[in-house]
């Protein structure tokens, strides 16, 4: 207690006496470079195209579409101009760094219409309901751009339920949902669904809207679980002629089927009503809104609407008709504030300010990088032919202190890995270090191997994300620690293995062996890629540097020390990253608290939001409950600890067995500490960002990024440099210990086997050769998956781990603890495995913890029966638990 008040005080000292510039690195958050892409074209016998609003406007085949709309060509509408209606389409394609219109060969919709609603799917621009002058629409199309034909595609797709204009849409996938709008006159709250990938689509209808409304915006976005559809704004209107405006923002989850109400449209400071406009997802996270109309003076014409419409006499009408048209005519245009909402934090800001005027009834496209709002209107009756291009700009500026540190890491970590990279003369010292590893130091090891970038990255950012649910996944290391400690060692041990899958070439077959050997270096090829690829993320976030080259300085600085160094190396580095990274991740839980403003409000703030919810008791394998998180934890730990050959092999790097128990004890527990400080700082960052929405990186793509921005945009300088250092060093340490214990594995279980009468020096150089040809292999991986995208760092490694490894979990206990199961019936038992969990991913909703449990388990059951059918006689002395 003491400890912690001195540290209180030391770290307010500092708080006060560091100048600002000092504690905190330079950030540009959220900038959003804006420029006139085109403007459209003029048709013939026109000078110059005005501009239309309502119309349909999607991406496809790297093309803008742009159709249909309409506007007041013969003058304003309170002058007697007449809307028109158009059925023309626009294409626009990138050439070179600008863009141009593209001639079509069939430029025309079937029908002329506006005020329908579009959205970009992967198959074209769906385009849905809208009006004409016979009133409100049913229809929907999808439209397709055939770059070669230099034409658009149409394909029918089914009527709506119900006629709709002025409605949203937005999709998740290839399920298109649209929402509200207006029919017969009316506002609706119809939701309606439709699922593109079904060979025959229908509408589906949704529960309802808890409003009536037109005229939102609907975004799908991430809320750190799942998609789910978000309708902002809009507004309603009534019988007496004035709308009731609206600045809501409701949820919808499809999981649940359910509507919530979230936090309101806001500048952060007060709320505001916002209507017309248009947005979208950015990031992993964030939904931008642009524009629209706040309604303060449009419910002022809507006023004087009424009141002309109940005026008794033409002197009264006139009077108010005077009155009115200053507010037409001196209109100064719509909101041009950018308002940016975090879906996880449930909270608003200003980023920003449209640069002219704002375009309403417009859509905006997304695509790629570029953000594009197309015409719409600037002021009643007023359209612009302009085609807004916006560029989202965030990036951080690293501080001189920080670029010195992290050279200065840098140098120190090369120069570390030479002091250990100098007593490899034999297998035995590049496979176990000739079993000279102190135990404290293997210990930490064991840990260090979790604490990778994985875990200092993953786990707050899932905390941030969500709640304390995955707690006891974590805490399952220390419940299967007496088993593996009991059962497992032991074996290894004392048959002095080098190669974990030797235990099951001695228990049962080459056969076996071999199988489960490749499975786990498949499992490794997967592993290392995430591994590089997440730490090369936060670099390329920090000092803006490609992210191929940091992937290219990762993988090649972990080659050549793994290749010189072996396994010594790797555990000695281990050690240092642990204290750098723990230090860091301490640091940041003290800080925090330091950063939030407002405690009072903290406690209702996670209560609400359920931020700290641990136990889930509900028998439901689809989402991560108790029951899920332990059994799923169990299985996945038990196959970690107990067969995975990075751990195994730091057993046997000690001196004794009883060291290496006392090693994984010690790996094991200093879990437990880490657990709790890494979900703490996850929900401090939750805290944090929903107290100073502002601060977030709405490009941030990932929320893995998370706490590296928070690293890099709010630590002192010089400790962000140094964490920095520290997420380098722990890519690169997990990614050679993974790279030396696959080249145990390629060189024990297959090269030896396959040529048993090698010499120790051929031996070590396949080692070596291995090693490097593997790290060339994981480094091109790593770019692969750079370009590809990774939703979820974390669960997609979680999915790796437990999809093909649980059957050799199997294979390791029916040895131990079975007498009957035979190499024959355990490899059969391990392909059946294999298909079986290809078979559960393909056709259930299990969630991605329990693939480890249901490998092992499937893998049991089926090599146990199958050994009853195919026996095997062989001397199971010292091979398990019986004998």
């Amino acid at each position: 207690m003491l400890c912690n008040i001195r540290l209180f005080l030391i770290l307010t000292c500092l708080h006060l006496m560091w100048p600002d510039n000092a504690l905190a690195n330079d950030t540009l958050t959220n900038r959003i470079d804006w420029s006139a892409a085109a403007s459209l074209p003029a048709a013939a016998g026109e000078d110059a195209n005005p501009g239309v609003a309502g119309a349909f406007a999607g991406w496809h085949n790297s093309a803008l579409l742009i159709a249909g709309g309409a506007n007041f060509p013969a003058g304003m509408p309170w002058e007697g101009g007449r809307k028109a209606y158009h059925d023309r389409i626009y294409v626009m394609k990138k050439s070179g760094a600008s863009y141009r219109w593209i001639d079509v060969r069939n430029p025309h919709l079937k029908q002329k219409t506006a005020y329908g609603a579009s959205v970009s799917v992967p198959g074209g621009v769906v385009c849905i309901g809208g009006e004409s002058e016979a009133g409100a629409s049913r229809n929907a199309f999808l439209m397709q751009w055939d770059d070669a034909g230099k034409q658009v595609v149409f394909k029918p797709l089914p009527d709506l339920p119900v006629p709709l204009a002025n409605a949203a849409a937005t999709s998740i996938g290839n399920v298109v949902y649209i929402a509200g709008g207006e029919s017969s006159g009316k506002p609706s709250n119809g939701f309606f669904a439709l699922d593109l990938s079904e060979a025959d689509p229908q509408w589906q209808t949704l529960p309802a809207l808890p409003v009536a409304l037109s005229h939102a915006v609907a975004v799908a976005q991430s809320d750190g679980k799942a998609s789910c559809v978000y309708v902002l704004g809009g507004r309603s209107a009534s019988a007496s002629g004035v709308s009731a405006l609206h600045g809501t923002n409701f949820r919808y989850d499809p999981a649940k089927r359910q509507w919530q109400q979230r936090a309101g449209i806001s500048d952060g400071t007060a709320p505001t009503t916002l209507s017309a406009g248009t947005g979208l997802a950015s990031g992993a996270s964030y939904i931008v809104l642009f524009g629209g109309d706040n309604g303060k003076v449009f419910n002022r014409i809507e006023t004087y609407n009424a009141r002309i419409a109940a005026a008794t006499n033409d002197a009264e009408k006139q009077r108010l008709q005077a009155e009115k048209l200053p507010l037409l005519q001196q209109h100064v245009g719509f909101s041009r504030n950018i308002y940016l909402y975090n879906t996880i934090t449930d909270a608003w800001t200003v980023t920003g300010e449209l640069p002219e005027a704002a375009q309403v009834t417009t859509t905006a496209v997304k695509a790629g990088d570029e953000i594009f709002i197309p015409s719409g209107e600037v002021r009643p009756g007023v359209r612009t032919p302009v085609v807004m291009r916006g560029s989202v700009r965030s990036q951080s500026s690293f501080s001189w202190i920080d670029s010195a540190v992290l050279f200065i890491c840098f140098l120190l970590m090369t120069a570390g890995r030479f002091l250990f990279t100098g007593k490899t003369s034999n297998t035995d010292d590049y496979f176990k270090g000739g079993e000279r590893i102190p135990q404290w130091a293997a210990g930490i090891s064991i840990f260090g191997a979790k604490l990778s970038a994985i875990t200092f990255m993953g786990i707050p950012a899932k905390t941030y994300a969500t709640d304390w649910t995955y707690f006891f996944l974590l805490m399952t290391i220390i419940m299967v620690m007496p088993l593996v400690a009991g059962y497992f060692i032991p074996f290894y041990r004392r048959l002095n293995v080098t190669s974990a899958y030797e235990y099951l070439g001695k228990r049962f077959n080459t056969g076996s062996r071999m199988l489960a050997s490749a499975l786990y270096v498949l499992l490794q090829l997967g592993r290392m890629g995430i591994v590089v690829l997440l730490p090369s993320i936060a670099l390329t976030l920090v000092t803006g540097i490609d992210i191929n080259i940091c992937i290219i300085m990762i993988g090649v600085i972990s080659i050549f020390f793994t290749v010189k160094g072996g396994i010594e190396a790797v555990i000695w580095v281990e050690v240092i990253q642990v204290l750098i990274l723990a230090a860091g991740a301490l640091f940041c839980l003290f800080y925090l608290p330091f950063q939030i403003g407002n405690w009072n409000a903290a406690a209702d703030v996670l209560q609400n939001a359920e931020k700290l919810k641990v136990f889930d008791f509900r028998f439901d394998f689809t989402e991560p409950t108790f029951w899920v998180v332990v059994i799923g934890g169990l299985a996945i730990n038990l196959l970690t600890y107990g067969t995975d050959q990075t751990t195994v092999q730091r057993y046997l790097t000690t001196k004794s067995e009883s060291e290496s128990v006392r090693s994984l004890k010690l790996g094991a527990w200093l879990t437990l500490p880490s657990t709790l400080v890494f979900f703490s700082i996850g929900t401090l960052l939750f805290l944090f960002f929903r107290e100073q929405p502002a601060s977030v990186n709405m490009a941030l793509d990932n929320v893995d990024n998370i706490f590296p921005w928070y690293i890099v945009s709010q630590l002192p300088a010089g400790l962000s440099g140094l964490l920095i250092a520290g997420i380098f060093a722990a890519a690169m340490s997990s990614t050679e210990a993974s790279m030396n214990s696959t080249a145990t594995l390629l060189t024990t279980d297959f090269y030896q086997k396959l040529y048993p009468g090698v010499t120790p020096k051929q031996t070590l150089f396949f080692a070596r050769a291995a090693t490097l040809l593997l790290g060339i292999f994981v480094t091109c991986i790593a770019l692969y998956m750079a370009h590809k995208g990774v939703s979820s760092l974390w669960d997609r490694f979680n999915t790796i781990l437990g999809l093909f490894t649980g059957c050799i979990g199997g294979a390791f206990v029916l040895g131990i603890f079975t007498t009957k199961a035979s190499g024959n019936g355990v490899m059969a038992g391990m392909a059946l495995s294999c298909v079986t969990q290809l078979l559960i991913q393909q056709y259930t909703d299990i969630h991605l913890l329990m693939y480890a449990f249901t490998g092992l388990v499937s893998c049991v059951g089926f090599g146990y029966v199958l050994s009853l059918l195919m026996p095997a006689k062989r001397d199971l002395a010292g091979l398990t638990i019986y004998e």
